[in-house]
């Protein structure tokens, strides 16, 4: 049964639950759309999302009537004032915004300023109905993930906006995980985690963030040195599933930002995020530890054991490519070896 909410802050939850439950982007751009309109009275939304190279991707909603209302606020305003693809270099408001951190509340003249004349931007705003314009950006965990552009009836709270656009840059980000995990599947299915191919794809995606935001990116390396010798001798079955429960445990100890994947064909590659050198030495150490209290259901195997190996390494100080992290972990993983019993 549908409840009818006068309180702000409850139309703003109600408005919230439909981002959090869309399949695909173009749904979360409908969802964005009409929870704008109900929580923040916005008659005019656009989601544009953050590609690798900073610029603004629009996203149209997938329902017709939405797109309708869009494309009439498109068609107000003239397509320089929402491009395909937005660059904030060349629009003041969208970068002030976006490098705040915090949403933006006016008249269209100010907001739109370097896309569409002061003229034209009043007489949009008038004819859409609405006093004002709001640049909301998305942020989600201190990363920036896009901007919500919104012509509202009456002025929202500005709070009200950073709130709505947050759970938006959640939703996103969230349903961006499950798309390419449902894309690459669970590709590795011994150890039920990414191959090292998607690993690698991963790791690559996070350098780019780490030199764009000058943040520090890490992986911790954990191989099983002596899994072939375990096949050998006690069977395919009891050694995966004691490399499964490694894997699951070093799942459980990682955080959420955190991705797991194989590595090569006996073990397990973590990256890190924002993991200092430091860090990501008592990291791994932590998951060293972790490791050493897997076991399997069968305890009483005698020599049913793995012998690891681990190692770690940082961007920049390590390098700035996989190749050289990768490189730089393996020479301090085989430097030393851990027995898991």
């Amino acid at each position: 049964m549908s409840k009818n909410y006068t309180d702000p802050a409850s139309m703003i939850m109600a408005a919230l639950l439909p981002l959090h439950t869309a399949a695909t982007l173009d749904w979360l751009a409908d969802a964005v759309c009409t929870g704008a309109e109900t929580a923040l009275g916005s008659t005019f939304t656009l989601l544009y999302l953050e590609g690798q190279d900073g610029t603004l991707e629009r996203k149209l909603p997938a329902s017709d009537i939405r797109r309708r209302s869009v494309q009439r606020g498109i068609d107000a305003f003239g397509e320089t004032a929402f491009p395909p693809r937005l660059d904030p270099a060349g629009a003041p408001a969208v970068a002030e915004a976006l490098e705040s951190g915090a949403p933006i509340v006016g008249p269209a003249s100010d907001a739109f300023r370097g896309l569409v004349d002061e003229p034209r931007a009043s007489e949009a705003q008038q004819s859409l109905g609405a006093s004002c314009a709001v640049l909301a950006p998305m942020d989600s965990s201190g990363e920036r993930v896009g901007l919500l552009v919104m012509l509202a009836v009456r002025r929202p709270s500005a709070e009200h906006a950073r709130l709505f656009a947050e759970h938006a840059a959640c939703a996103a980000v969230n349903l961006r995980q499950s798309v390419a995990a449902r894309e690459h599947g669970v590709i590795d299915v011994a150890r039920s985690v990414f191959d090292a191919r998607k690993i690698e794809s991963e790791l690559q995606k996070e350098l780019a963030r780490g030199v764009r935001y000058k943040r520090p990116v890490a992986i911790a390396v954990i191989e099983a040195t002596n899994l072939r010798l375990l096949r050998e001798r006690f069977g395919a079955f009891l050694t995966e599933q004691l490399l499964q429960r490694l894997g699951g445990a070093l799942a459980e100890g990682a955080r959420d930002i955190d991705v797991l994947g194989a590595y090569k064909e006996s073990g397990y590659t973590m990256i890190l995020t924002e993991a200092t050198p430091e860090g990501v030495r008592i990291a791994a150490e932590r998951l060293l530890a972790i490791a050493q209290r897997t076991r399997v259901a069968a305890d009483d195997v005698p020599g049913l054991e793995l012998h690891l190996a681990c190692g770690w390494a940082t961007s920049p100080a390590d390098g700035t490519t996989t190749d050289a992290l990768f490189a730089a972990a393996e020479a301090r993983m085989y430097g030393s070896a851990e027995r898991v019993a």
